[in-house]
């Protein structure tokens, strides 16, 4: 196993509850394709964003999800039962593309006339 991940589909975010990739596999793109695999799940329309939270620790963690464009919002204290350590709370958000987004739905495939 190279990497695995596991996740919860929220009606407006994906959630991030694991993520790890081998060491013997790490900084060769594999992370950074499992968390494109996620962004390509998100839509305009419904999902729009993936959180996680991340130990207050795991720097390697905290720089690969920045990395992917993740910001970190807020601390969350004690967050871990086992050592009552910290966490960071990240998220990705799904920005509108640059041109304006006009949703699309059956209706709007005809015209009017």
């Amino acid at each position: 196993i190279v990497g695995f991940m596991i996740y919860e589909l929220h009606q407006s975010m994906l959630r991030i509850l694991n993520f790890a990739v081998s060491p013997d596999h790490r900084r060769q793109g594999v992370g950074r394709q499992m968390v494109q695999r996620l962004i390509d799940k998100l839509s305009q329309q419904r999902r729009r964003e993936i959180v996680l939270e991340v130990r207050e620790t795991n720097l390697s963690a905290q720089l690969f999800f920045a990395n992917c464009e993740f910001r970190a919002l807020s601390v969350l204290r004690n967050h871990y039962s086992d050592t009552m350590e910290d966490a960071y709370y990240m998220r990705y958000s799904l920005r509108a593309a640059a041109e304006g987004y006009t949703p699309i739905n059956r209706l709007s495939e005809y015209d009017a006339a």
